[in-house]
């Protein structure tokens, strides 16, 4: 009869192959986000297989885990990759209104799916990549390079009021993914995160025990994943209510697919 401490072995080995799979996807994109721009008909991504073996590669976008329904299509959905070989995967508006006075996210999730082994008793696991998807409408205010010094920063208690939060609120058009904020000269690193736009996110905070005056800095992705420039700022308290995000403004007119 197995014993905790060997399902407890098990599980632990099991979750370390998982992960050591998930780091050696063998079909790489060539980019970590794709930029969808409203006067463009389509935007595109090149993918290769870098690995020794063909791989089926299955292609759908999502605007988040579950949420299956989007305008968006991606191309082809299904397809055979050789050893070496390369495709682009191209990605088009269809149907639906979209917010035309922010930038909406979605997800690009792309998964290599092994033939089937000859071999017996041989663990294969289909591995998936998943990047964003910024659809940006046309006219929008501001650039997206100047959105991270509009960015303003507080000090506000933690969840259920305890402890403390660093709220940072976005107030331009654009997505901010951000790497991490260092907390008075890196004494503490929060978690990388995405505020979205006209909107406030709250990072937990664990060097503090209570809501106080600091230093932070961070820097945030650009549109060719490369990471920006550091911002460095003085962060006050700040209010304790959460900000509410503005209502989006819908666009008037659908867009219809590419090739018609």
């Amino acid at each position: 009869m197995l014993n905790k401490r060997t399902i407890t072995s098990a599980i632990l080995g099991s979750v370390l192959l998982m992960s050591a799979l998930a780091a050696n996807a063998s079909v790489m994109l060539g980019g970590t986000r794709v930029v969808l721009n409203e006067k463009d008909r389509q935007a595109s991504i090149p993918l290769k297989n870098t690995g020794a073996s063909p791989y089926v590669v299955q292609t759908w976008i999502d605007a988040g885990e579950g949420k299956n329904k989007v305008p968006l299509l991606v191309t082809p959905p299904l397809s055979r990759l050789d050893p070496g070989a390369e495709n682009i995967l191209r990605i088009v508006r269809i149907s639906g209104d979209l917010p035309s006075d922010r930038e909406t996210v979605f997800w690009l999730n792309v998964k290599e799916i092994p033939e089937k082994s000859d071999q017996v008793n041989v663990l294969q696991v289909a591995v998936r990549t998943r990047i964003k998807i910024f659809y940006r409408p046309a006219g929008l205010a501001g650039k997206p390079d100047e959105a991270r010094s509009l960015v303003t920063l507080a000090v506000v208690p933690g969840q259920d009021g305890n402890g403390a939060a660093l709220r940072v609120s976005n107030p331009s058009a654009y997505n901010l993914t951000f790497t991490g904020f260092k907390i008075n000269g890196n004494k503490e690193q929060t978690k990388a995160g995405m505020v979205l736009p006209f909107s406030s996110s709250d990072f937990p905070l664990t060097s503090i025990s209570a809501p106080q005056a600091l230093d932070a800095s961070y820097t945030t992705i650009n549109d060719y994943g490369g990471e920006t420039p550091e911002v460095v700022a003085k962060v006050a308290v700040g209010a304790a209510s959460a900000a509410q995000p503005a209502a989006p403004v819908a666009a008037a007119a659908s867009v219809e697919p590419a090739g018609k």
